[in-house]
């Protein structure tokens, strides 16, 4: 099955704004991000270690306090990506906290996305007692 399958509406034509160019050679008229104004992941992964550092560093894994202190990350990294001012970005920030005993885990995300615009960061904290997972996305919207 196709895109166009799936996905029969193609995005309208968007008037450009600062930081947009137009792309000649897309045949949907789309406007795509400037360089400088796209999701940045090494940026991203900066603040995310920085966030991670402040909240866990001294931190003993608790079961009953690993949510709250997930939330708190979570809010943490969606401040700083909307203080990003990426225009027309969308952001997906999952963060998972478990408790380490040495086991190990798997993760996996599959999404459709346009990889020319969107993208995603990924950092992990561990310390003695703990193991936290962080995935900041950012989607652009047409």
């Amino acid at each position: 099955m196709s895109y166009g399958e799936v996905y029969p509406y193609h995005p309208e034509k968007i008037h450009t704004s600062v930081g947009h160019e137009r792309r000649e050679s897309e045949s949907d008229g789309a406007f795509r991000p400037s360089f400088l104004l796209k999701f940045n992941p090494r940026l991203v992964k900066q603040k995310i270690q920085i966030i991670l550092k402040e909240r866990l560093e001294k931190a003993i894994y608790d079961k009953d306090q690993a949510p709250g202190w997930a939330h708190e990350i979570a809010e943490a990294v969606k401040a700083k990506l909307l203080g990003l001012d990426l225009n027309r970005y969308k952001y997906i920030v999952n963060v998972t906290i478990l408790e380490n005993k040495g086991v190990g885990a798997r993760m996996q995300i599959n999404g459709l996305w346009d990889l020319n615009t969107d993208s995603y960061a990924q950092e992990i904290f561990k310390n003695e007692t703990i193991i936290c997972v962080v995935m900041a996305f950012g989607v652009y919207f047409y």
